[in-house]
């Protein structure tokens, strides 16, 4: 396989593809009708990869990105991201034809991923919320919206909220650790409230995620497996002296547990 196909870090879809899963698993809709908006995330999922690497690759402290886009112009990765973009764009094509509702959101997703690479990822807050409303919250309403619901607003039954805040708080429990390994926008505070910051995170994952299941176990039961992901991070983060700063081999793992999650996930799903 050609060493190019690194550019495109595809070991990192299931960042995108899990909410959507799971968003399709606890609507029981068909995986099929929904190939479409899957694919076309996946495409937009490596233009955001390849626009972070298109600015993190004038940072000479970011070996990782360096060391992946070696040998590579600034205009070739341009490419990539010109291409992957328009091809999640011919994807959206007939679900908007549909309703054109999705074609809002679709453009609110397209702008925030854009901003937050390249002007807002280092931003302490606001980056946050904009992983959380482009990675969890609107491809959620895209799957509804794409099984015919005409609402602009999709009405969500009660354990929805539950488990889009428990998501949210869970994505961003990783979201945090991640920014220590790669000493991004959380790393300009002192280590101690770094780890204040992800303690207190994760321990709202963790929490409210227990709480929602106990309250919809039904629908929510098989989805406790993602608590790997806070007690993790609780563990990683366990002292302010030793955070994982520049951690790489962590890194690793958290991705590789992320890739068996979207197996677990597609498994419920085939099975559901």
């Amino acid at each position: 396989m050609s060493k190019g196909f690194r550019l495109l870090r595809l070991e990192y879809l299931f960042t995108v593809l899990i909410p959507l899963l799971i968003a399709i698993y606890l609507n029981n809709y068909s995986i099929i009708d929904n190939i479409v908006i899957l694919g076309a995330f996946a495409f937009w999922a490596i233009t955001g990869n390849t626009l972070n690497d298109l600015k993190d690759m004038e940072n000479p402290d970011d070996k990782e990105t360096r060391e992946r886009i070696m040998g590579y112009s600034k205009k070739e990765i341009a490419v990539l991201v010109i291409s992957s973009f328009i091809l999640g764009i011919a994807l959206f094509y007939n679900p908007i034809l549909d309703n054109p509702i999705i074609s809002l959101y679709v453009f609110l997703i397209a702008v925030m991923v854009i901003l937050y690479c390249i002007a807002l990822k280092k931003i302490l807050g606001i980056n946050w919320i904009l992983l959380g409303i482009s990675h969890i919250w609107f491809p959620y309403f895209i799957i509804k919206l794409n099984a015919n619901i005409t609402e602009f607003f999709p009405t969500l039954e009660i354990y929805e909220w539950f488990f889009l805040v428990s998501a949210s708080l869970v994505a961003l429990s990783g979201n945090l650790i991640h920014e220590v390994i790669d000493k991004d926008a959380i790393t300009r505070l002192k280590p101690k409230y770094q780890q204040l910051i992800i303690w207190f995170v994760s321990i709202c994952a963790i929490g409210f995620s227990i709480i929602s299941i106990l309250l919809f176990t039904e629908q929510l039961f098989l989805l406790t497996p993602v608590l790997i992901i806070p007690l993790g991070v609780l563990y990683m983060a366990r002292s302010k002296r030793n955070l994982p700063h520049n951690a790489i081999s962590i890194k690793d793992i958290g991705i590789i547990i992320g890739n068996l999650l979207l197996a677990f996930i597609i498994i419920l799903l085939i099975t559901h």
